[in-house]
């Protein structure tokens, strides 16, 4: 149907229906990169090994008590939190 009209009123019609692109100015719509796998894991074992650390310093009987139970709230706590987001915490 194109080329009839192109022949019959001398009218240019494009055939190409791609969009234009268009470039997006920097720092404004630019998504940002999630943090690598090693920051995601640094956040989770950094204060976890300093605590382990604190309660080792301490060195009274409750602080032996307090060693073994910090790990398993805190794992804890990130595993209800990873369950509760969707499981997609370390994925990169």
């Amino acid at each position: 149907m194109a080329k009839d009209l192109q022949e019959n009123s001398g009218v240019i019609i494009p055939t190409d229906n791609s969009a234009p692109t268009v470039e997006p100015k920097p720092g404004l719509s630019q998504k940002k990169q999630p943090p690598r796998y090693w920051v995601r894991l640094a956040v989770f074992l950094v204060p976890l090994v300093l605590s382990e650390i604190m309660f080792w310093h301490a060195g009274s009987s409750r602080s032996l008590w307090e060693m073994i139970v910090f790990p398993i709230a805190w794992v804890g706590f990130f595993y209800f939190q990873m369950k509760r987001g969707g499981w997609n915490v370390f994925r990169p």
